[in-house]
């Protein structure tokens, strides 16, 4: 994926055709997560325990209606965690054309 500075992730939070996956586990996202403007993007909280639940999330039916046709943003607080949900899902892109 592409990494976004922090003035270009705020525009693209402003699109409506942008959906936000906060790949922190459950409980540092329920400390407080980036709020999209009114009209604009859609957060979604896949509420995991742990990176490792991600695959499956991203694989249920409800998370692909989700994501068809968006554009898709992540955050999380560092590390690895963000580059492999980047990865799962460009490898999901690449295999699902409707993505």
């Amino acid at each position: 994926g592409e990494h976004l500075e922090a003035d270009a992730y705020h525009k693209a939070m402003q699109d409506p055709e942008t959906v936000i996956i906060d790949v922190r586990n459950a409980y540092e996202s329920a400390i407080g997560n980036f709020q999209p403007p009114e009209n604009g993007a859609t957060l979604i909280d896949p509420k995991m325990r742990n990176s490792i639940e991600f695959p499956k999330w991203l694989n249920s039916e409800e998370t692909q209606k989700q994501l068809t046709g968006k554009k898709v943003l992540m955050y999380c607080t560092g590390g690895i965690r963000c580059e492999r949900a980047t990865a799962l899902l460009n490898q999901m892109a690449t295999v699902k054309e409707e993505f």
